[in-house]
Order: structure tokens, then C-alpha cells, then sequence
């Protein structure tokens, strides 16, 4: 393991390290950050409420959520934050693929490595994610068997995003898909296309503001490929964490945003009215526009940080 450092650690009211977590494929690890609050990691102490975290579809960790798990330990959790198999600087081949299945079992998977370190406490494990990671929050969030403490869902996938209009861009995306079942069908590298481009473009999201909005939250240049399985267009009408609202089993904190043209807020919505275990909190704003460095970004901590310090408070 390596611990990130630089000469201001000392004064950090965390402290990070980089760690590897087994998958649930053989061979392939899972690229994690671990972050400690400062005064629990110089006292070696145990039990910790741990918050495990990933990010939106074609997303990783470098892109903003860093904060958040500063945040988070700051006021004495512990987070480990990760990139699914085949994302960021986690393993897998092919690269940028996308698999709902996949993605689900890699957050049980880091879900019981966390319940196996002594530092993090078994019974205070809490969930996160955002976008397309918010809707496996509500996903896992009804699997009583993981017995989770809380959860967060922030402008979450829910099922049914706004179909784009009918345009030849739209057409060759459909096309492109078919393309990419096909070569994958006959064992043979996946067809790729954009994962965010212009309206009337190939691409996997082309809601207006997505480009401009996704690459707002790209902190380090390079770092955001842009590009996934022309086949994952496919996998988004089969996918209803929405649907699993009902059976929620813990507490959730869902952040919505009432300008969201990627995620449904009447989604967010519709959740909240079938589970008394959601409690959601509405933004003025769009989907991009809550993440670090954007005009929400602290209207929507907030509610996180003190839903945290309520439901389950770190001492």
C-alpha cells in the first residue's frame, strides 16, 4: 500500500492511502482510496463507520470525489472510495465496458473487504454514489442482506432517462450498439463510441449541457477517456433501481436536482413517495452542476454531513 503524500499531510484532518481489493473476477483488482480521519489512523483505532463510494457511468474516482471523502473524514468517517472493473485505474479487460451486474458487485464486494478490516466497524457500513452510482445506491440499499446503515443517492439514475429525439445521430448510435452485440457475440473486441457528446451526435449521453457539464468536473487532463461500449445504450431500459424503491431497508439521503435532463427528478420523486426510508432534499439546478467546483456543490454537502452526523454519527 502507498500513502499519498505531500509536506502540508500533518495539517490534513485525514489521512489517504492507496489500496488494492480482490474482485469478484480472479486476477483483476479494484483501485481504491482509503481514507482515515487524521487523529483515528495516529491512534491505530478500530471500529470506524466506513462509507464505501464510487461514481457515474464512464466516470472515476478522479473526478470529484475526492472532496466528498475529505469531507466525509473530516468529520470522522472512514471512506473507501474505488473505480469498477474496467474503469479507471482498476483491472479488466475490455476496457470502459459496461455491465450493471458487474458494477452492483463490485460496491457487495468492497462492501465485505470493508467488513473484514479491523479498522472499519462491520455494523456501520454506509453507501455512496452519484448519477448512474446513485441508482445502484437505491439498488443495494433494498438487498436486506447487506445490512446496510445508511445510504446516499445523489441525482440518481432511476429508470427511463428522456429518450434523445429521433435523428441520424440517434440512428447510428442504435446502429453502433447492434455492431458492438454482434462483435461481442462472436468473441471480438467491443465497438466503442463517445460516452457524452452533442445532441444530434453518436454517443452514449447526449443531453444538451452534457459535454460541457461532464468535462466541467474533469480535474486532471487525460484523466477522462470518453468512451464506452456502443452496447451500453442497451443496457439502461433494462435497469429500474426505481423499482426497488419499496424494499429499501435503511435510511437514504437522496439529493435531487429539479433541472436534471439526464436523470429524472420526477424519478427522484416517485422514489421518495414508495419508501418512507428516503428522505430527499431538491437543488435548483441541473445534473452537473452540484459536484466539486460547481455553484451547488455545498448546498448539496450539506444535507449529506448532517444526515451522516444523525443516522449514524461517527463516535
Amino acid at each position: 500500500m502507498a500513502t499519498t503524500g505531500t509536506e502540508s499531510d500533518s495539517e490534513k484532518p485525514f489521512v489517504k492511502t492507496d489500496i488494492k481489493i480482490p474482485s469478484k473476477t480472479p486476477g483483476w483488482n479494484l483501485d481504491a482510496w482509503k481514507y482515515l480521519p487524521a487523529k483515528a489512523a495516529a491512534q491505530d483505532a478500530k471500529g470506524l463507520p466506513i462509507i464505501v463510494m464510487a461514481h457515474g457511468i464512464s466516470s472515476n474516482k478522479l473526478m470529484g470525489l475526492a472532496e466528498y471523502a475529505e469531507a466525509f473524514a473530516a468529520l470522522g468517517y472512514a471512506c473507501v472510495v474505488f473505480d469498477y472493473r474496467r474503469w479507471g485505474t482498476s483491472d479488466g479487460l475490455p476496457r470502459h465496458v459496461v455491465y450493471v451486474s458487474e458494477q452492483l458487485d463490485d460496491y457487495r464486494t468492497v462492501i465485505k473487504y470493508c467488513r473484514q478490516q479491523p479498522e472499519f466497524d462491520p455494523q456501520r457500513v454506509i453507501i455512496w454514489g452519484t448519477s448512474f452510482a446513485g441508482g445502484h445506491v437505491v439498488t443495494l440499499a433494498s438487498e436486506k442482506n447487506l445490512n446496510l446503515s445508511a445510504a446516499i443517492s445523489q441525482c440518481p439514475y432511476l429508470g427511463n432517462s428522456p429518450p434523445p429525439g429521433i435523428s441520424w445521430g440517434f440512428i447510428k448510435t442504435i446502429l453502433r450498439g447492434i455492431q458492438d452485440v454482434l462483435r461481442q457475440a462472436v468473441g471480438l473486441g467491443p465497438k466503442y463510441m463517445p460516452a457524452i457528446a452533442h445532441p444530434g451526435e453518436v454517443g452514449l449521453m447526449t443531453a444538451p449541457g452534457t459535454v460541457e457539464g461532464l468535462l466541467g468536473i474533469v480535474q486532471v487532463e487525460g484523466t477522462y477517456p470518453n468512451e464506452v461500449n456502443a452496447s451500453s445504450i442497451f443496457e439502461f431500459p433494462f435497469y429500474a433501481p426505481a423499482a426497488s424503491a419499496a424494499r429499501i431497508t435503511c435510511p437514504v439521503k437522496l439529493i435531487a436536482c429539479t433541472k436534471d435532463n439526464l436523470c429524472p427528478y420526477e424519478k427522484a420523486v416517485e422514489v421518495s413517495r414508495l419508501s418512507s426510508h428516503v428522505d430527499m432534499v431538491s437543488l435548483p439546478c441541473g445534473h452537473f452542476e452540484l459536484y466539486p467546483g460547481t455553484r451547488m456543490f455545498e448546498q448539496s454537502l450539506a444535507p449529506m454531513k448532517e444526515f451522516l452526523l444523525k443516522r449514524v454519527p461517527p463516535s
